[in-house]
């Protein structure tokens, strides 16, 4: 962004009220903007005997603005020296949440003011991010008064879902739809605690008190140049980012997908958030560097209830496993209050010393490449699910599941 100056000259021994002090736009729940709360009056006294002095007396406009709107008000500036000012003085309007965005500058058109001199001049900036701002006078400022207050809160757009919305990048986003999860399924690299390069799927859960936030996104790059989907863009109040593909869904976690120019994708943004949080989530859009305050709100619509599993019964194979196949049946309920998906993998590990040339090493968990094991669960009802997998032979296994890390060991026999 490019620094700009605004300045409007109205004439002078204008007094003016502290930016906090006033009001301008009712901002949505800001109060009623015609209320205006008088603050003392600067005072000043002037030096005959000292140099020229320039203090800053007042700054008026509103407190509260909406995101988009121009801030108007006044700047007061004295001479308090006993010899005219040479030169003008600036204000820069800088925005508090992001050090990366560049200030807007007021300029004080002070050149030649005698001693004892009031000069007021207009400004006008514009409210570019939400957030707070806040006007920082320039050395060339001798004092400021300690009745200037001036800063000013830039509440953020609403938005909505489905709306498209141009990311700071240029790129286009839009929420098509949301749901919550209590898991979801996710793919490791190659060799992440699998055997050989067979593909296999973790198993990601919340904590009790929170739960899987699944925003589809849609990104359409009308740039000239590749764009990255970057978290930095968006804010979730009181939630963290989970970072895992949304394997077994449409399209996977958009956050790091290389868009080329003209290209449109359809991803997921995935969130752990807690849940006495869901009747006033919101997703922001974040249009300033470096700044953690959302420039657009989206109110999420919060759900009836969300799904919780329980293990209701477990059987596992015995000890001694003959044939190709060991299976598991569990049998799932959900005690929640709103259907879900649930998921469960294998992990196995062997206490046995591996061969020079075995691909697993010792008391180490892998992950079971047959899987994920998927069914969705009306809140309230109970399914069997069966969890199948081929064990070598003639060697002892330790098997769990996840989630619910049930364990049981066995071998499997000629």
């Amino acid at each position: 962004m490019k620094r700009r100056t605004y300045v409007s000259t109205i004439g002078s021994s204008i007094a003016a009220l502290s930016l906090a002090g006033c009001s301008g736009s009712d901002g949505g729940d800001g109060g009623d903007g015609n209320e205006s709360t008088p603050t003392p009056e600067p005072t000043y006294e002037v030096d005959q005997e000292a140099p020229a002095r320039l203090k800053l007396l007042s700054v008026s406009g509103p407190k509260e603005v909406a995101f988009g709107d121009t801030i108007e008000g006044d700047v007061t500036a004295v001479n308090v020296g006993g010899e005219p000012i040479s030169g003008d003085a600036t204000i820069e309007f800088v925005h508090s949440e992001s050090g990366a965005t560049e200030p807007q500058t007021v300029t004080v058109n002070a050149d030649g003011l005698e001693s004892g001199e009031e000069v007021s001049h207009s400004y006008r900036v514009d409210a570019e991010y939400a957030g707070a701002w806040a006007f920082e006078a320039s050395s060339e400022f001798y004092a400021v008064d300690d009745t200037v207050t001036s800063t000013v809160s830039v509440l953020p757009k609403q938005g909505s879902t489905g709306e498209t919305i141009e990311l700071a990048s240029g790129v286009q986003a839009t929420v098509s739809d949301m749901a919550y999860e209590q898991m979801i399924a996710y793919e490791l690299s190659p060799g992440e605690r699998t055997l050989g390069d067979n593909t296999a799927h973790a198993i990601r859960e919340t904590v009790s008190d929170n739960i899987l936030l699944i925003l589809s996104v849609t990104f359409e790059n009308g740039t000239g140049e590749a764009k990255t989907v970057s978290t930095d863009d968006f804010v979730i109040p009181e939630s963290s980012f989970v970072s895992e593909s949304a394997a077994g869904r449409d399209g996977t976690n958009a956050a790091g997908e290389n868009i080329n120019p003209g290209q449109t994708y359809s991803g997921h943004l995935i969130y752990a958030v807690p849940k006495a949080q869901i009747d006033d989530l919101t997703f922001g859009i974040n249009l300033a560097e470096g700044s953690a305050v959302a420039d657009i709100e989206i109110p999420l619509q919060s759900p009836s209830g969300f799904p919780e599993f329980e293990l209701a019964n477990i059987d596992v194979p015995p000890e001694d496993v003959t044939g190709d196949e060991a299976i598991v049946t569990m049998e799932v309920e959900n005690v929640g209050d709103s259907a879900g998906m649930f998921k469960s993998i294998f992990e196995f590990k062997t206490p046995e010393e591996p061969g020079l040339f075995a691909g697993y090493s010792a008391d180490t968990w892998y992950i079971d490449t047959d899987g994920p094991f998927t069914q969705r669960i009306p809140a309230g009802e109970t399914r069997t699910i069966e969890l199948v997998t081929e064990p070598d032979s003639d060697m002892r296994w330790d098997y769990r599941t996840t989630p619910f890390g049930a364990e049981w060991t066995f071998e499997a026999v000629e």
